[in-house]
């Protein structure tokens, strides 16, 4: 009679845990909403983009804390990652990529390709093409469709350079514009003025709702001229608390305060969560 109570008791239980864990499985199902999550990495950058269509998009990896980051935020048995976008190979940008690949599956990386003495950035590639993950090169103006109201924008380089030597490794960076249906999200990677000026000179649609600062808020960043078109309601920066290079600089942060962006950084307010409905934009801060 006892052990028929214990039998009862435990099938109760794993029936009142199988729905809990249902309820919030469906509940993240029926979430259509586009989640970005700028996660404190030290004097690093991170980022983890969650679509409606439930696609995991990492650009960057550059710490363990980071790489901790993105485990809190895709459940164990979401373990995919469906591009990863390394902006240039800079140690503070893909630092923890080798062991996500080890922990991970990831369908592909698209990266520049440049030519770069780096042993974490050469054992990426080596890793990459053991497991026979896609090595993919940005086209020119390249457009990727992440469901019916989601598309990513690649608007530099401006040109393929894949097997190229480059002098300024910062002003080689992947720049990316992020639409969900009437709302925009700009990433800048570690982009300097030399880039900003060529984005200006082309033209391109930079208005975004957020910015991902460039180069950590940095004195080299953030041409006012440039700020001013995008003129983002909410700035973001990836800095390290007391970093040797003194980022952000007081001239980036006088400037987005003039434009009147609200300015949010990791090293003060922790991991930043940016939720949009593709109207409305919402943010999280998980504080220090």
């Amino acid at each position: 009679m006892k052990k028929n109570k214990k039998i009862i008791f435990w099938l109760f239980f794993l029936l009142i845990i199988f729905i809990v864990f249902l309820n919030y499985y469906l509940k993240i199902r029926n979430n259509k909403n586009l989640n970005i999550f700028f996660l404190d990495s030290g004097q690093a950058d991170t980022i983890l983009i969650k679509t409606p269509e439930e696609q995991n998009i990492i650009i960057d990896l550059g710490s363990k804390d980071g790489l901790k980051g993105v485990g809190q935020q895709i459940f164990w048995w979401d373990r995919k990652i469906d591009i990863l976008i390394i902006t240039h190979p800079h140690d503070d940008h893909i630092l923890a990529i080798p062991q996500l690949i080890d922990k991970y599956k990831i369908n592909k990386i698209i990266f520049t390709g440049i030519i770069y003495d780096s042993p974490i950035y050469e054992e990426i590639i080596k890793k990459a093409q053991d497991k026979k993950i896609k090595l993919l090169i940005p086209q020119i103006n390249q457009k990727i469709l992440l469901g019916e109201s989601c598309e990513l924008d690649f608007l530099y380089p401006l040109e393929n350079l894949k097997n190229k030597k480059i002098e300024n490794i910062n002003n080689s960076s992947i720049v990316n514009r992020l639409r969900y249906k009437n709302n925009y999200f700009l990433f800048m990677g570690d982009s300097e003025i030399d880039v900003e000026k060529k984005l200006l000179e082309k033209s391109y649609e930079l208005k975004s709702d957020v910015l991902k600062v460039g180069h950590h808020g940095s004195i080299s960043s953030s041409h006012q001229e440039f700020i001013k078109k995008i003129n983002p309601k909410i700035s973001i920066i990836m800095v390290g608390k007391n970093n040797k290079f003194n980022h952000p600089s007081l001239r980036t942060l006088n400037k987005l305060q003039k434009i009147g962006s609200l300015i949010f950084r990791t090293d003060l307010n922790g991991d930043i969560n940016i939720t949009s409905d593709g109207q409305l934009i919402k943010y999280k801060l998980s504080g220090k």
